[in-house]
């Protein structure tokens, strides 16, 4: 068995961590000497000071902090983040980084993948091994490329909910836009101008499931989302998808063996958690609460 750990030789993800900020929560002036930050704000908003420019923060952004540049945060409303630290070593890569100025927005594509590389890093704490730090490095280098160094591209990535299937498919994307309504299959069937059994072999052959298993499956994961990276309440959660919350609690005791309460407590106990990808780094600073 292999001991040692493989990582990207132009950037490397040290930490990261979900941190949920209340009112008038913040963190004082400091800087970094040796790493970058990411910041990524989920719901809320607040202020940010960075050198002598202020600036809101905002949800939808994202914030990047190169080494040596001091900044500080003030939050005014309950704020979720993903927070990520990551040393760049690659100094063309640095260079570039250090002319797109500190804030940014994400995609849906961008958001999705952000919060993969969290997921995986804490599979990776709580499971170590050989090969998902490179997999985990190389991927939120990709990420950070995209946020800062395509701003001129004009892109609009779909947002992958059920992400093994194409979506370019009319069919996914009719589902994914629709996952939240309260749709039947002939309302689908309707919609597309096909007999409603035709329409079942059609989507089968497309997809290898049926219109109403393929929405079984964008609800879920949606749902699983919202669990993992909002603090909505279950029966809001359950709304948003268009079911039920004693149904919603029904499919995912039966997808995953836990109720939506305790699938939450399983992710979420990691909030405010140092999530570390190597051990000898130290995140010395801290939120100071009001």
């Amino acid at each position: 068995m292999m001991n040692i750990q493989l990582r990207d030789s132009q950037s490397r993800l040290l930490w990261t961590a979900r941190i949920d900020y209340a009112v008038g929560s913040r963190v004082e002036m400091h800087n970094h000497e040796d790493y970058e930050q990411l910041l990524v704000v989920l719901a809320g908003e607040g202020q940010m000071d960075i050198q002598d420019h202020t600036q809101s923060l905002r949800s939808g952004n994202v914030y990047l902090f190169l080494r040596g540049v001091p900044h500080r945060f003030h939050f005014s409303q309950p704020t979720i983040t993903l927070d990520f630290k990551f040393r760049v070593s690659d100094q063309n890569l640095l260079d570039c980084l250090s002319m797109t100025g500190p804030e940014g927005s994400y995609t849906e594509q961008d958001l999705l993948e952000l919060k993969q590389w969290y997921k995986m890093s804490l599979a990776n704490m709580r499971e170590p091994g050989s090969f998902l730090p490179l997999r985990i490095d190389a991927g939120f280098k990709g990420t950070l490329l995209s946020l800062f160094l395509q701003k001129q591209n004009t892109r609009k990535e779909p947002y992958l909910v059920y992400s093994t299937l194409g979506d370019q498919e009319p069919f996914v994307q009719f589902l994914k836009h629709h996952y939240a309504d309260k749709i039947t299959l002939n309302q689908i069937a309707k919609h597309f101008g096909f007999n409603p059994n035709y329409l079942i072999k059609v989507f089968h052959n497309k997809t290898g499931m049926t219109p109403i298993q393929l929405l079984q499956e964008i609800r879920l994961e949606k749902a699983r989302e919202y669990l993992e990276f909002t603090s909505l309440p279950l029966w809001e959660v359950a709304e948003r998808v268009g079911w039920t919350l004693p149904y919603f609690s029904k499919i995912l005791k039966k997808r995953t063996g836990q109720t939506p309460s305790h699938y939450r407590d399983s992710i979420t106990n990691a909030i405010g958690e140092d999530i570390l990808l190597e051990h000898d780094f130290s995140n010395e600073w801290r939120v100071i609460e009001v």
